[in-house]
């Protein structure tokens, strides 16, 4: 379990930060190396576990984070510059957001949006440790 939540940390702080950075960069080789399925189910677990998905939309969640893992990949494993990449994983983020807040309550969507946040800064605070 605690890889899963490893594996979906990473993919939203890929999404978030693949920028020129060595740290990000470091973590865009490790994301590489994982399989579309691999971070669906990693996303799919945390979200069961953080929103206290329904059955119904557990499948639905899983169908959406599957078929946009796969959209991603080409973005995680691109030789793109880091700002192209950043662009075009926004944009699939951006529609993988709309999907998935049409099946969560209005409460679900907001610890969803509080956990990327949680999330997001324990990434900047470990860059910053590393300066």
């Amino acid at each position: 379990m605690r890889r899963r939540i490893a594996i979906f940390a990473l993919v939203f702080a890929a999404i978030l930060f693949l920028a020129g950075s060595r740290e990000a960069l470091a973590q865009g080789d490790k994301l590489r190396n994982t399989t579309p399925e691999e971070r669906a189910q990693s996303q799919t677990d945390f979200m069961k576990s953080k929103l206290g998905l329904t059955p119904d939309q557990a499948t639905k969640v899983s169908d959406i984070n599957l078929k946009y893992a796969k959209r991603m990949d080409p973005v995680i494993k691109s030789s793109e510059a880091p700002l192209v990449r950043m662009r075009q994983a926004r944009a699939i983020s951006a529609e993988k957001d709309a999907e998935l807040k049409g099946i969560l309550t209005g409460d679900q969507w907001q610890k969803l949006q509080a956990s990327r946040e949680e999330m997001r800064q324990k990434f900047e605070e470990g860059k910053a440790l590393q300066k």
